[in-house]
């Protein structure tokens, strides 16, 4: 090695007191003496200047064969200052030796050291699998701190970490929504493999994280695969399912109910957060599912537009009330309560007035509860006189939506009907709506009718008293 032109002493003076082109050189001629240099610059690694650190980084880096056993040395430290600097210049090295070294870092106290350490066992490559699965055991640190650090490592070290991540992911629940983000960020070109795992593991945890990792994933040729698995037996993998085909996007709805057409997919309402997701292609699929020779898939469907809530699905469900299965016209009376558009009274008050199925008509009174304003449900109800007597009993369940005293008096003349059913939901419309002016009419139904009847308007009358009690404070 060439001589200084100065002694280190005068090198050292002239880092210190020169401006920034005496500095500059000095480092550069400080590389020149060697070992009885690398002192004085480990020193320096704790100037407060930023600048000053980072040129003794640098003229430690150009002396690594010489310098790097004593900054892994250095890595231990007290001083922070020192430690981080020490661990940027292994990453910049690329010093293998200071693996192990870096390693006990990840657990500094002091937020830089580990941010350094971490990025420099990045640069320096970890490929040795004791190394990886000490990183990996990082991630059971009581230090959240600790646990994020981990985490970034194995998410740029990439395919060394892949097999003994997934194989503690396999072995135990412990942070494994942390193992399963970290997979998904290293595993985009293991999707052949997890795909076939996915058909033969029977072990439900097993199963549910594989599931969650090809979700994260967000692979399209994962769907097919994924789609049997809506029908699981365990509610668990039914969820996670859902979920990994709502991760995989919209791609999923077409090939789903081509399954669920062909009868190989049941349809279930822990598919419903999948259609809401992606209802921009959901919706117009259920909508022709209406039509389907299937009456089971066309009452889904109809369910399934009233919880999406999508205006596109007032009119095929208005038209569904005229259909001549009962269970589909109810389904389509309970969708369309979902909404509050004018255009579903008309046709949900002659399926009131028409229908001859009781559960029918409740669910279109409680459709028309949520878009009739007062007066044209009092228009309604005026009807009641001329109506049927089973339109009657609908109307009267219409009444108790709407307190007012003429709904009030309504209730009350239906008590003297000579219908047991009539009375029955006057008496629970007035227990929701009455108030004292129906005190009387009830205890004579107290009195007077049979006992049935008796108690429910023995509960008509304490929920009417205790309404006016709460009135008055």
């Amino acid at each position: 090695m060439a001589q200084p032109s100065n002694t280190l002493e005068q090198i050292i003076e002239n880092i210190h007191a020169g401006d920034d082109s005496t500095r500059n050189k000095g480092f550069e001629n400080i590389i020149e003496c060697g070992s009885e240099a690398i002192v004085p610059l480990i020193t320096l690694l704790a100037h407060p200047d930023e600048q000053m650190r980072d040129s003794a980084v640098w003229a430690l880096c150009q002396m690594n064969d010489v310098a790097g056993p004593i900054l892994i040395q250095e890595l231990l430290n007290k001083n922070p200052l020192i430690r981080e600097s020490a661990s940027f210049c292994m990453g910049i090295c690329k010093n293998k030796d200071a693996s192990q070294a870096l390693l006990l870092l990840l657990k500094d106290e002091n937020e830089k050291v580990r941010e350094t350490a971490a990025w420099s066992l990045v640069k320096i490559g970890v490929d040795d699998e004791n190394t990886v699965k000490q990183i990996i055991a990082c991630l059971d640190d009581e230090s959240v701190l600790v646990k994020d650090t981990a985490q970034w490592i194995l998410e740029h070290i990439g395919e060394s970490a892949f097999e003994p991540l997934f194989q503690k992911l396999m072995e135990s629940s412990f942070n494994s929504e942390r193992i399963i983000h970290i997979l998904s960020i290293i595993s985009s070109d293991k999707i052949d493999a997890l795909l076939q795992l996915l058909e033969t593991t029977q072990d439900i945890q097993k199963l549910s994280y594989l599931i969650q990792l090809i979700g994260q994933l967000r692979d399209p040729q994962s769907i097919e695969c994924l789609l049997p698995f809506l029908n699981h037996s365990n509610r668990h993998i039914i969820t996670h399912t859902v979920e990994a085909l709502i991760n995989i996007g919209e791609l999923t709805i077409e090939p789903l109910f081509e399954k669920l057409k062909q009868g190989s997919i049941s349809p279930t309402n822990e598919m419903m957060p999948l259609f809401i997701r992606h209802k921009s292609t959901s919706v117009p699929q259920l909508i022709a599912m209406l039509q389907s020779s299937n009456n089971s898939l066309r009452i889904f469907a109809a369910r399934a537009l009233g919880v999406i809530e999508d205006r596109r699905a007032i009119e095929p469900c208005i038209t569904g009330l005229k259909d001549s299965n009962i269970y589909f016209v109810e389904a389509c009376a309970r969708a369309l309560s979902a909404f509050t558009n004018k255009l579903i009274i008309k046709p949900l008050t002659d399926c009131i007035m028409d229908s001859n199925y009781p559960i029918v008509k409740s669910n279109a009174i409680d459709a028309l509860a949520g878009v009739l304003d007062s007066k044209a449900a009092l228009q309604l109800l005026q009807k009641f006189n001329e109506a049927s007597l089973t339109v009657k009993k609908r109307l009267l369940q219409l009444a108790s939506y709407y307190p007012s005293s003429e709904a009030e008096e309504l209730l009350q003349q239906a008590l003297l009907i000579d219908d047991d059913e009539c009375k029955m939901i006057a008496l629970q419309g007035l227990r929701k709506i009455g108030t004292e002016k129906s005190i009387e009419c009830v205890r004579d139904a107290i009195i007077k009718e049979n006992p049935y009847i008796s108690d429910e308007a023995r509960s008509a009358l304490k929920e009417i008293i205790e309404r006016k009690q709460r009135e008055i404070k």
